[in-house]
């Protein structure tokens, strides 16, 4: 089973790092606040974050979120659901405090492909990010209107805090 998890991993890592651009420009802090009007925000986490959690009478998981600057890769581990995938940025904005992340899924062991997400990110520390991903049942424009989660949201798994590796 750890054979399957590592091959899994290094699988995903491999396909993020060539879906991703090597020229790109060094970007400024991961925590620096950002102004930009939306659709001009530049997305400035990078490196690999983890979320390790308990499921009541299942198990430990593990939810991975891989973050280049066109990019991020996603994988879960554990007894409940096992799967990984990439999701490509297709827009980034950053408007009073409200980072939305929103993009198209590649691949994945349970294919994404063409899926839309969005995720949320706040509290972001060079330790640790804070982050509220969904799924879009209705595309694009459910990525784009989905409201800024509330503190205590619960749908979606609500907010989980990742630590950087």
């Amino acid at each position: 089973m750890k054979y399957k998890i590592l091959a899994a991993f290094l699988l995903l890592h491999a396909a993020v790092w060539m879906s991703c651009k090597k020229d790109a420009p060094s970007q400024p802090s991961a925590k620096e606040e950002n102004k930009e009007e939306p659709g001009t925000a530049s997305f400035n986490l990078r490196g690999q974050y983890i979320w390790d959690f308990e499921i009541p009478n299942i198990g430990a998981q593990r939810s991975q979120l891989f973050f280049y600057k066109d990019s991020i890769g996603y994988a879960m581990n554990g007894p409940a659901y096992t799967t990984d995938y990439v999701m490509m940025l297709e827009d980034y904005t950053d408007k009073n405090g409200e980072r939305r992340w929103i993009g198209t899924g590649r691949g994945g062991s349970i294919s994404k492909d063409g899926v839309w997400f969005v995720l949320f990110f706040k509290d972001i520390t060079d330790q640790s990010v804070s982050v509220y991903k969904r799924e879009c049942k209705d595309g694009r424009s459910e990525a784009e209107t989905f409201p800024y989660p509330s503190e205590h949201a619960t749908e979606d798994h609500g907010w989980n805090k990742y630590i950087k590796q």
